[in-house]
């Protein structure tokens, strides 16, 4: 009988160490958790939380989900999965959130690129967390955060007061936007406790936080954007959103007399111009947008409505959108995920970037106080700009958002009519 073979000394040794690395790796490796919400937060200036909640669906092909504030879910445009490496891309704010899953929390940065790329670091996990990160009972607010106010930000050259704040409440959750002349900040969500609120708002490229306290009958704050320092302000109550927020700026054709010039580049790669045939003896409305602008967001499904309503009665619709990027595929791109997102079928088109000499040749050229995105120009069926609305103010705004509807299907009839 032949007897087995056995193994070398120097043969065991490699066999050891083969199974124990199989059991190392094996056991750093952990699974990626199923479709669920996330919570955390991201470091802001001066160590400030910002509290984060999204959806992911991980196990999608491709990977899914949307960032969440209150009852407002944005699309994540893209989720890239490489071992334990989770990247979110904003391609639109050429931006990112990249960072490894260790089994139980996500951590990594937030990065947005420009010359100076900003940095800010976050964790999250999927499973229900403080957003404030206190224990305990909470303490009962003597004075609700709810109305309408006037901010007044500390400038070191003086008072700013023409932005707008709104706040409401809806069970233990702080809801509010501020307003400026240019639209509103976007909803923003969080909470009170006692004579503080914190409220926030994180979509992928906007990272807002506001931090109030009632002292001498005043709310007193703070608002912190990205990695900036934050801005001082105090709330003085009014009885009434303003329809337009005071401002000395008003956008305006510098040659009324002439039509409004524009030119892009279509989602499929046409050359679109003001000159086509399509426009001609149709009433046109031209918005001047970006797909990184959060009340751009806001003002599509509106326009798209229009559309739908008014096209059969010559009006026709053009987003003329200028990007951060100033590569025409990257922004054909953002103009797709753009349009897909809010079942948009007018034509959107790719105008250069946002540099200053672009947007001076293609609007300021033709355009007295451009500084707003969105900016509407409503131009009639013989090429003459009827009006041009500067800024949006969306739903986080209440009854603002319903007077820009009504004004925008106002202005809509008289083109077509």
């Amino acid at each position: 009988m032949k007897t087995a073979p056995t193994m070398t000394s120097s043969a065991m040794n490699k066999f050891l160490l083969s199974v124990l690395s199989m059991v190392f790796l094996f056991g750093c490796q952990t699974r990626l958790p199923d479709e669920s919400d996330w919570t955390g937060s991201m470091t802001l200036a001066d160590d400030r939380k910002l509290p984060l909640r999204f959806h992911l669906d991980l196990n999608a092909d491709p990977p899914t989900g949307s960032f969440i504030v209150a009852d407002e879910h944005t699309l994540i445009p893209e989720i890239r999965i490489s071992g334990d490496s989770i990247t979110i891309l904003i391609s639109e704010y050429q931006a990112e959130m990249t960072g490894l899953w260790d089994g139980k929390e996500w951590t990594g940065h937030f990065l947005r690129y420009r010359r100076d790329t900003v940095r800010l670091a976050f964790s999250a996990r999927p499973e229900p967390q403080s957003s404030t990160g206190e224990a305990g009972e909470k303490p009962p607010a003597a004075v609700r955060l709810a109305g309408t106010f006037r901010v007044y930000y500390h400038d070191p050259d003086g008072i700013d007061s023409s932005t707008v704040a709104k706040f409401w409440t809806r069970g233990d959750s702080v809801l509010g936007t501020f307003i400026d002349p240019s639209g509103d900040h976007g909803l923003m969500a969080g909470v009170q406790r006692g004579d503080s609120a914190w409220l926030g708002r994180f979509i992928g490229w906007q990272a807002n936080l506001i931090e109030l306290k009632l002292e001498e009958g005043l709310w007193k704050g703070k608002y912190y954007s990205r990695q900036f320092a934050p801005e001082i302000f105090t709330l003085v109550p009014r009885p009434s959103l303003p329809t337009k927020i005071s401002d000395g700026r008003r956008t305006r054709m510098k040659e009324p007399r002439k039509p409004f010039r524009f030119e892009g580049i279509s989602v499929n790669g046409d050359t679109i111009q003001s000159t086509n045939s399509m426009f001609s003896g149709k009433a046109v409305i031209v918005d001047i947008m970006g797909t990184w602008c959060h009340n751009c967001l806001d003002e599509a499904p509106l326009l798209q409505q229009l559309y739908e309503e008014f096209n059969p009665q010559g009006l026709e619709i053009i987003g003329l959108s200028f990007e951060v990027t100033d590569d025409p595929e990257l922004g054909r791109k953002n103009l797709a995920i753009y349009k897909k997102r809010h079942g948009i079928t007018f034509p959107l088109l790719y105008a250069g970037n946002l540099d200053q000499n672009n947007v001076e040749t293609r609007i300021r050229s033709q355009i007295e106080d451009f500084f707003a995105y969105p900016t509407t120009l409503f131009i009639d069926r013989m090429g003459r700009v009827r009006d041009i609305h500067w800024g949006f103010k969306g739903p986080g705004t209440g009854d603002g958002y319903q007077q820009e509807i009504e004004l925008f299907y106002e202005l809509a009839r008289e083109l077509v009519h």
